[in-house]
């Protein structure tokens, strides 16, 4: 919910960028680039202040599901919000 983001308004977080493995993984690491940027935009835009978000981009490293099946592959495209503690 967009509205709990407001209520840490100090709390730093990174946004990282996910894909499946379908593709080239230069390829993969600039979608994910894109994605984690995407989301980013958005939330500045609906208030959450630019300086405690940051993007980061994984492609294809970091799958969650099987990256084998259809199912898997859409799982792995994604985006994660971690909070960045202790800064």
């Amino acid at each position: 919910r967009l509205d709990t983001s407001r209520e840490y308004i100090l709390v730093p977080v990174e946004i990282s960028g996910h894909t499946c493995s379908m593709g080239h993984p230069e390829y993969n690491l600039a979608l994910g680039k894109r994605r984690a940027d995407a989301a980013r935009e958005y939330l500045i835009v609906k208030g959450v202040r630019a300086e405690r978000l940051t993007s980061a981009t994984y492609g294809e490293t970091r799958p969650i599901a099987d990256n084998e099946t259809r199912q898997g592959r859409q799982i792995n495209r994604r985006t994660e919000f971690h909070v960045k503690k202790g800064e």
